[in-house]
């Protein structure tokens, strides 16, 4: 079976396919390109027993996002709308398909690949490793009335023309996180979102902007503020972004709030009443495209300076089957990190010799873990002392926090 880009003659067959899997409505308007900012693959049913023309055996898309990583950026491949249709299901198409995914996004020059899944042990299989979850928290607004307000601060309503004042507030406060999507064009439209998102800037008396507040506020009965997002550049920012939310509690008594990882607004809550919000966590996973990628985007700390070689395993995919696998010599100094390729000998002392599985290599290539959180969870993540150290202080840094879905 083959792995082809889909056309706009396949919008219909896959939306069809994809409506079935996930639930929906689809209206055929006939064909149409796929969004751009995104590739879109797939494997015909004619190509299989059984199968029958101008149907879909299966189809995904894969986004052209770039994230955050070590205080650099990456592109990513975001998959989205991965659907095996039920006649074709149990054959190998899956496998075959993912594996399209994996090299397609090699081809594209992409360091990663993210996605949502609605069943995490499938995508296990072929590398992909949790760094990440949703988190959702609800608070008592009454909580925040009580916060006593900021001196020098003062709130901004974000219109189109404050808008873009947000999205570079949220590229400046979220250049030193990990895995968070830059949301730039075509994925992410620049004007204001619809469905009755709102936000406010918090600014200073001279105008510049210190931090943002987002929601949507929900209709119908027990519906609270539902708050996308909170950023402040320092706890006394994310006070005042808390207090204005207490204003809410005239109308409404909760609010809840979606979070980063470890998210910096948690130490700033004054009361003990939050909850975690009900329903299922959603669950990120990612997987490494090419391991030297993923190192050269980084910054390296200051002060580290040492070499070391690496060697990831990958028996998930047919060798050669994007760029994880394979051996490398790391070299750090003067904030730069230098990969090559093979064992060669570096300048400084060899500290000695790092070997991951590919689930290893995923979960701690994106940031914010030691090779001690892989051995935990069960991965292969073998070094010897001073290797492990390296690594362990070139890869530090927050957990992973994904923030968009798609």
């Amino acid at each position: 079976m083959r792995v082809r880009d889909l056309t706009a003659d396949d919008y219909v067959p896959y939306r069809a396919m994809t409506a079935d899997a996930f639930g929906g409505v689809f209206e055929d308007t006939g064909p149409r390109p796929f969004d751009p900012g995104q590739t879109a693959i797939g494997i015909d049913s004619l190509d299989l027993p059984g199968g029958v023309e101008g149907v879909l055996a299966a189809g995904a898309r894969i986004r052209h996002d770039h994230i955050t990583l070590g205080g650099g950026v990456v592109r990513c491949g975001g998959v989205g709308g991965l659907a095996v249709h039920p006649a074709h299901r149990g054959g190998g198409v899956f496998r075959e398909l993912l594996t399209g995914v994996i090299d397609r996004c090699a081809a594209e020059s992409m360091a990663a690949s993210m996605l949502y899944p609605s069943n995490p042990s499938i995508y296990r299989r072929f590398g992909y490793q949790v760094v990440a979850r949703g988190e959702r928290l609800v608070v008592p607004l009454v909580d925040l009335q009580r916060l006593p307000p900021v001196a020098g601060r003062r709130l901004v309503p974000v219109t189109e023309v404050t808008l873009p004042r947000l999205h570079a507030l949220y590229r400046e406060l979220t250049a030193g996180e990990n895995a968070m999507l830059r949301r730039e064009g075509p994925l992410f439209a620049q004007g204001m979102p619809g469905g009755g998102w709102s936000a406010l800037l918090l600014a200073d008396e001279s105008g510049a902007d210190h931090g943002y507040l987002s929601w949507t506020r929900g209709s119908g009965p027990g519906s609270g503020l539902e708050v996308h997002e909170i950023f402040g550049r320092t706890r006394e920012d994310r006070l005042a972004l808390l207090r204005s939310l207490g204003s809410w509690s005239t109308v409404t008594e909760e609010a809840t709030l979606r979070l980063r990882t470890e998210d910096p607004v948690l130490d700033a809550l004054p009361g003990g009443g939050s909850r975690p919000a009900p329903g299922p966590v959603p669950l990120v996973m990612m997987r490494v495209i090419d391991t030297a990628a993923m190192l050269r985007a980084r910054r390296a700390p200051a002060a580290l300076r040492g070499a070391i070689r690496l060697e990831v395993v990958d028996d998930t995919v047919p060798s050669g089957t994007g760029r994880a696998a394979g051996r490398w010599l790391v070299t750090a100094a003067d904030g730069d990190i230098t990969v090559t390729h093979g064992d060669g000998e570096g300048d400084t002392e060899i500290l000695g010799t790092v070997r991951l599985d590919v689930h290893a290599a995923s979960l701690l290539l994106v940031g914010g873990r030691t090779l001690a959180d892989a051995r935990r969870l069960d991965l292969a993540a073998r070094a010897e002392p001073s290797a492990e150290a390296f690594l362990d202080a070139l890869l530090a840094g927050p957990r992973p926090s994904v923030m968009d879905a798609f």
